[in-house]
């Protein structure tokens, strides 16, 4: 009877223990799964609408590398509906993805799903996988980004692009949509040699004195000239004479690069000056402006990059240079200088 007793309570105490071992396992995963049907952008991205329009600009990139786009198809992404509330939801974030749901639009694309590896940094280390993870990148103090405007050139840029390469420097070609419709060729030579393609407008007005309108225009035709020429969306704006202000700036979804050194190779048109002007104003963390259609820039450019080097300079792309990923409507002068409008 004793023995029943005992074998009764002990069957009890084990389904009651049982019981509340499953319970402690329901209550710890339930949250976990409430959290996730109820992430947000801003939860992802520590409310930061910086990050958010990064990931809008990222979507638009996405679609067209995922779907063979019209010209002016590419035109109208810059119209495509999406988020601009920190607590939308429309996503699905998973091991590999964040997948954007969108509303109908004139594409009939449902889902645009963007790698992970593009938004290290951009979405919480907390919510990525561990090999996503943003790890801010060790670098040499002196540091440099070269950035050249107004190209490409059929004859100069080519010429550039090789003395880079004989070099090692990496730079972004802030391009013009007028001339990468005559030169495509150009513009997929500078991808191939390992550099970067910013958007520099149509025809390089002053965007402040035009409609928003008309200046999402500029940017929308460079988009498609570009795109047209090498499959790709330009990740960054430079506006053309640095010419920028809150409503132009904050048009695009896309950083605003800026610089700290001009070259006044435009003024000097000559290379001994050139040189002189640039070593004499470059610092650690610079971005310094220089033009691929000045044949006195590009003959300036190797003793440019030797007395650099020699110097102690490494030449780095520009996520390198400022040690973070370049986010949407911020104005980016130089390492640690970054500003909104």
């Amino acid at each position: 009877m004793i023995i029943m007793i005992k074998k009764h309570l002990f069957v009890t105490l084990g389904i009651t223990a049982a019981s509340l071992f499953a319970l402690s396992i329901s209550n710890h995963s339930a949250p976990q799964a409430h959290a996730a049907a109820n992430l947000t952008y801003g939860k992802i991205t520590n409310n930061s609408l910086h990050r958010l329009g990064t990931i809008r600009q990222l979507t638009r990139a996405q679609l067209a590398a995922d779907h063979k786009l019209t010209g002016k198809q590419v035109q109208q992404l810059v119209y495509l509906p999406l988020p601009k509330r920190l607590t939308a939801h429309n996503f699905t974030l998973s091991k590999k993805a964040l997948t954007i749901h969108l509303v109908k639009n004139s594409y009939g694309v449902k889902n645009v799903a963007i790698p992970l590896s593009k938004l290290t940094g951009i979405i919480l280390n907390r919510y990525m996988p561990a090999k996503y993870d943003f790890v801010k990148p060790k670098t040499p103090n002196k540091v440099v980004s070269m950035t050249f405007d107004d190209g490409p050139d059929p004859t100069l840029t080519p010429k550039l692009l090789k003395i880079l390469k004989h070099y090692n420097v990496p730079a972004t070609f802030f391009e013009v949509g007028s001339s990468v419709i005559r030169y495509p060729s150009i513009s997929r030579m500078v991808l191939k040699y390992g550099n970067q393609i910013g958007n520099h407008s149509w025809n390089h007005p002053d965007l402040t004195s035009l409609s928003s309108t008309r200046a999402l225009h500029q940017i929308a035709l460079t988009d498609a000239a570009i795109y047209k020429a090498t499959g790709t969306i330009p990740a960054y704006v430079r506006p053309p004479y640095g010419s920028v202000n809150s409503r132009i700036g904050n048009l695009y979804d896309r950083p605003i690069v800026r610089w700290n050194v001009d070259s006044r190779d435009w003024a000097y048109l000559n290379t001994p000056k050139t040189v002189q002007h640039v070593l004499a104003t470059t610092h650690p963390g610079s971005i310094i402006l220089m033009h691929d259609i000045h044949p006195t820039l590009v003959a300036a450019v190797p003793q440019i990059i030797r007395s650099l080097k020699k110097r102690g300079y490494t030449f780095v792309t520009l996520p390198t240079l400022m040690q973070k990923p370049l986010l949407a409507n911020l104005q980016y002068f130089g390492r640690g200088d970054f500003r909104g409008f």
